[in-house]
């Protein structure tokens, strides 16, 4: 096995995660971000000897993509569906790169590369593999917070991207593919995984991975069942899996139920 070292850097905003992998003098950074200085940060945390020889974007969401200027000329691993989107000119390339710039401008960011996709990015397909050194990193395409999500493995380690976080109830885009995601998600965390990383949110156990899977797995299946029955006062006065008191979740459920179907302005008496 090789010698494998992982550092987590939170954000200040949503508790966002970076992670530096280190397998001898070789460097993995995923999803770096987010301001200019956190990122400055996470490349001083680099030790010299070691040599940055890849990125990798979990999905095309704005605040996992942007800060990838930061490591100029780097090749950038993720999904063959974000990929596809870049080399096209797609909806996923479009919408990632133009919300990082409108929320930095609001913000007042000043970031000191241009809004665009690296030049060097390689796509990857469910069960695919590269390589950072000695170390072999698989991946596993996992649909339903986004088209284009994926997650990876290295080693005993497992990064699922906008999965399992304890800050936030699930952010749905297509309801039966998240389902199915976190069904795999549970099979995947085995025996062999110590840690799994959210995009979101302190590193947690296997065990504890588990359980918010399970949470949100009963979460989602119970709006399902409200679609099924076309109920879409039930499913919006379902309890959250946790995160109620959060700013914003209840409206993200009320998205989660629009995405199933069930929520529309006539719904909502606008």
């Amino acid at each position: 096995m090789p010698d494998l070292h992982v550092d987590i850097v939170f954000s200040g905003i949503w508790q966002m995660t970076s992670t530096v992998i280190l397998s001898g003098r070789s460097c993995l950074v995923v999803d770096p971000g987010y301001f200019p200085r956190e990122l400055a940060d996470i490349a001083a945390r680099i030790p010299k000897r070691a040599t940055v020889e890849a990125l990798f974007f979990t999905h095309s969401h704005w605040d996992h993509v942007v800060g990838h200027g930061i490591f100029p000329a780097v090749p950038v691993y993720t999904s063959s569906v974000l990929a596809r989107s870049v080399a096209e000119g797609g909806e996923l390339a479009v919408k990632g790169m133009a919300r990082a710039r409108e929320f930095d401008s609001q913000w007042y960011v000043e970031r000191p590369w241009d809004y665009t996709w690296p030049k060097d990015l390689r796509g990857l397909d469910d069960g695919g593999w590269f390589n950072v050194g000695d170390l072999d990193i698989e991946t596993f395409l996992i649909p339903g917070h986004a088209p284009d999500c994926m997650a990876i493995r290295a080693e005993n380690h497992l990064l699922v991207g906008d999965y399992l976080s304890p800050c936030e109830i699930p952010f749905v885009d297509d309801l039966a593919d998240y389902r199915r995601t976190l069904k795999r998600l549970l099979t995947l965390i085995s025996p062999e995984i110590d840690t799994v990383t959210p995009g979101h949110g302190p590193v947690l156990s296997a065990a504890d991975a588990c359980r918010i899977a399970s949470e949100d797995l009963r979460y989602l299946d119970r709006i399902a069942r409200c679609a099924e029955r076309e109920d879409s006062a039930a499913a919006l006065n379902l309890d959250l899996p946790r995160a109620a008191e959060v700013a914003g979740m209840r409206d993200h459920h009320t998205d989660n139920c629009r995405k199933a179907g069930l929520v529309t302005a006539e719904t909502l008496g606008g």
